[in-house]
C-alpha cells in the first residue's frame, strides 16, 4: 500500500487565489457603491463588465484546477483511491482505466504528474505530495512502463503558483485603477456652506438634484461639482429664485 498527502501550506497556498479574488471583490464593491450615487448612468459599464468577466473566469479557472489536483491517495497495486483539494470525498480509479502517467511540466520546470485516464479525464499530483514518485513509478511499472527517476527538487515551490498569484495580483491592480479612474472622473464635491454660498452669489447656473439628496452642478464657469444634502420643495424654489436652471431626476426616472 502507498499511501501520501499534500501538505497544509499547500493546501492553503492552492487556495489563497480565490481568498485574494474575494477579498478584491468586496474591495471594488466598497468603492464603487460608495460614490454609485454620483456615477451617471452606464459610465464606465465597460470597465466593470470586463473586470467581472476577468474575476469570473479565474475563479472558475480555479475551481476546475482544484477539482483536478490530488490532495491525498491511497494505491493498493489494484485501484487508485483520492481526494482532490475541491472534494471530501473519496475517488476510486481502477488501474485499468488509466492510459498513462505523464510528467506535469511547468514554466520553471517539473512540476510533478499528470494521471492521464481512458476517455480524456486527467488528475494531477504534484511532487510536494508525500510518496508521489513512489506512487507513479508503481503505476508505470503496473502499467508496463519504465519507472522514471525521483526529481531532486521534489520539495521546491512549484513555479506555477506564483503565476497564479501574478494574477490575482495583477487582476487587484488592474480593478484598483479602474476604480480609481472611475472616482478621478467625477466631479468635485463641496460642501452644503459652500454650495449655498456659491447660489447666494449667483455662480451656480444648473443644477441636477438626484432622489431629494444629491446635486450635481455646473458652475457659471462650466465647472463641474456635487454636494450631498437634503432638498425640499423650499429649496428648490431657493435655487431657482437665484436664476439656478434645476432639473429633477429619481431613481425610477433611471429604469427602463
Amino acid at each position: 500500500m502507498i499511501a501520501g498527502t499534500m501538505p497544509k501550506w499547500q493546501q492553503n497556498v492552492h487556495k489563497s487565489p480565490v481568498a485574494v479574488l474575494f477579498l478584491l471583490g468586496v474591495l471594488f464593491w466598497w468603492e464603487f457603491h460608495s460614490a454609485r450615487e454620483h456615477q451617471p448612468p452606464g459610465h464606465n459599464v465597460f470597465a466593470i463588465t470586463w473586470l467581472l468577466v476577468l474575476g469570473l473566469g479565474l475563479i472558475a479557472v480555479g475551481i476546475w484546477f482544484q477539482k483536478s489536483l490530488i490532495r491525498e491517495f491511497s494505491y493498493d497495486g489494484k485501484a487508485l483511491t483520492f481526494y482532490t483539494l475541491a472534494s471530501s470525498k473519496p475517488q476510486v480509479r481502477d488501474i485499468s482505466l488509466i492510459e498513462d502517467v505523464a510528467e506535469w511540466m511547468g514554466r520553471g520546470g517539473p512540476m510533478g504528474y499528470c494521471i492521464k485516464f481512458r476517455g480524456g479525464a486527467k488528475l494531477y499530483l504534484q511532487n510536494g505530495v508525500s510518496n508521489a514518485a513512489a506512487l507513479v513509478e508503481s503505476l508505470r511499472s503496473d502499467l508496463g512502463s519504465p519507472a522514471s527517476e525521483r526529481s531532486a527538487a521534489q520539495k521546491r515551490r512549484p513555479a506555477y503558483l506564483v503565476f497564479l498569484l501574478c494574477i490575482s495580483i495583477g487582476a487587484g491592480l488592474l480593478a484598483s485603477i479602474a476604480t480609481s479612474r472611475l472616482l478621478l472622473r467625477l466631479p468635485r464635491e463641496i460642501s452644503r456652506t459652500e454650495f449655498l454660498s456659491e447660489v447666494e452669489h449667483r455662480q451656480v447656473a444648473k443644477v441636477l438634484i438626484t432622489d431629494q439628496e444629491l446635486i450635481t452642478g455646473t458652475r457659471s464657469t462650466g465647472e463641474k461639482f456635487r454636494v450631498r444634502m437634503p432638498v425640499d420643495d423650499l429649496m428648490v424654489h431657493r435655487l431657482r429664485s437665484q436664476g439656478v436652471v434645476v432639473e429633477i431626476e429619481t431613481s425610477s426616472d433611471l429604469t427602463p
